[in-house]
């Protein structure tokens, strides 16, 4: 056959044979030229051929030593072609193993359309000589260089090129469970992938119907845990008021990573961080009760775990113990400082009565002063002495003073922090649909879930409260049943959080 059929033929013949390893020979320029060029590679073996007109002392060296269809058809010319792009591979020649892939399956692709001509192969060669055909009958073989056989062959072959092409992109095995559409092969798909699955989906749940396209978090035989950006849901085909349309699985190209944190001691605006915008799950324990929304029923623990939640909310409502506290602090500091006003103010009035003594000794010593004026003064100092107060002496509240240090020292041990570890999804949450499939790009999901089935509660964006910040205290563990988390997972404690945590989305 001449150039063009093998070329086509091969994008078809190997187009096939990688969709079975998620191969696709159209996914890259480079791909393509090397599938073309290894369809046509073995007939370097003859001038006649393209290839042998480019490569053409080495076609005439081949030619005159072996002769056409010998050598470069042959078993061992397959070995050879593996090993030199494996080498490449291990060389770092290029970067994976597809195109070792490619350079195989296109080699046979060109046996094997050399084996339904007339003069076929020897595949053996040279061990044995004897031509391998495909099939035996020589009337249903085609004839090399025969131009009505070669535009049937090419025209066949470029039909299927063009129809096949979701085949190409998808990979055998997606194509496969796409057809089936049922939530077991898209956890089949799903089991058997590195990269997330992207999920076609359409179900009726309250005589409503709903169509999309979601990550898929979680799946098993029976049951789906998809993420759309917007929610976390459930497809259970064991749900008797809902009914599944279809589920048709493809791969994206954004491979399955998480991030595992841990954190020890940190405020509550530093977990609102970690959890904003994020898929996670994992686990929560607080020093005091936290409130939380998990199937529309409201949960107050100072213990949380949770399963695969998008924008998880933990609120810190007011607590009208710390309330209180805070009120008996302000009256105690209130009495406190009117003890220590007063022993001001007494002792201000003692030390303007000694002056006043003094001033009028000073005043009696002056030798001017008439007897009138002596008389009146010395009067007014017998009326001071006569009172004669003492000293004021302040004695501290230490009453008062002791129930504030220890009052205030509960509200520091109260401070509102959080321990435990949670698992983050590490896609781009805002634009991983659209951008992440490896088919021509979808459009943007467009809030078409609008009857969700039944899996988590909708999520009240409460404010946050009162006793919802505060910095970590060194002395203020969470509770002595605090977890230990191993030393060598990331541990983030306190306000150090911020600055150390980083997310590869």
């Amino acid at each position: 056959m001449n150039a063009p059929t093998h070329i086509v033929g091969g994008y078809v013949f190997t187009g096939t044979l990688c969709s079975f390893t998620n191969v696709n020979v159209f996914e890259n320029p480079e791909y393509i030229v090397a599938c073309a060029v290894l369809s046509i590679l073995p007939d370097i073996d003859t001038t006649k051929s393209l290839i042998g007109k480019i490569c053409y002392p080495v076609s005439w060296v081949l030619h005159r030593k072996f002769g056409h269809r010998t050598i470069t058809h042959s078993f061992l010319y397959l070995i050879f072609i593996w090993a030199l792009f494996y080498a490449f591979f291990r060389l770092n020649l290029i970067p994976d193993t597809n195109l070792v892939k490619i350079a195989v399956f296109a080699t046979i692709g060109h046996f094997v359309f050399d084996m339904i001509t007339v003069s076929a192969i020897p595949l053996l060669y040279p061990f044995y000589k004897n031509r391998c055909v495909l099939p035996a009958n020589p009337h249903f073989r085609f004839k090399s260089g025969d131009f009505k056989s070669e535009m049937i062959v090419v025209g066949i072959c470029g039909l299927l090129c063009f129809t096949m092409q979701p085949l190409f992109a998808n990979g055998f095995w997606t194509t496969y469970n796409r057809q089936f559409a049922t939530i077991r092969h898209v956890d089949r798909e799903n089991k058997n992938t590195e990269y997330y699955v992207v999920c076609d989906y359409s179900y009726i749940l309250n005589a409503e119907t709903s169509t999309g396209e979601a990550i898929v978090i979680e799946s098993s035989q029976n049951e789906l845990t998809l993420f759309d950006r917007k929610k976390v849901f459930t497809l259970n085909s064991d749900n008797p008021q809902l009914k599944i349309n279809y589920t048709r699985p493809r791969i994206s190209t954004i491979e399955k990573r998480f991030e595992d944190l841990r954190f020890f001691n940190i405020p509550y605006d530093s977990l609102q961080t970690m959890l904003s915008g994020k898929l996670t799950s994992g686990l929560i324990q607080s020093n005091v009760n936290v409130r939380y929304i998990e199937d529309a029923i409201t949960h107050y623990t100072n213990f949380i775990k949770f399963d695969n939640r998008f924008d998880f909310k933990v609120y810190a409502d007011v607590d009208t113990n710390r309330v209180t506290i805070r009120r008996n602090i302000a009256r105690l500091e209130a009495t406190i400082n009117q003890s220590y006003q007063q022993h001001k103010n007494t002792l201000q009035k003692w030390t303007d009565y000694q002056n006043n003594i003094r001033n009028i000794e000073d005043s009696l010593k002056f030798p001017n002063l008439t007897n009138y004026e002596r008389n009146k003064l010395q009067q007014e100092l017998i009326r001071l002495r006569n009172r004669n107060p003492e000293q004021p002496t302040h004695t501290p509240p230490t009453v008062q003073i002791a129930e504030l240090q220890q009052l205030r020292q509960s509200l520091t041990e109260n401070n509102l922090l959080f321990s435990g570890h949670l698992t983050v999804y590490t896609f781009g949450y805002t634009h991983v649909i659209a951008d992440s499939l490896r088919n021509p790009p979808y459009p943007p999901l467009d809030g078409q879930h609008t009857n969700y089935p039944p899996s988590e509660g909708q999520h009240t964006n409460y404010p946050p409260s009162e006793g919802a910040g505060g910095g970590p205290s060194p002395t203020s563990p969470i509770s002595p049943a605090s977890p230990t988390y191993p030393t060598n997972k990331p541990c983030y404690t306190g306000s150090s959080l911020l600055a150390s945590l980083t997310i590869n989305h």
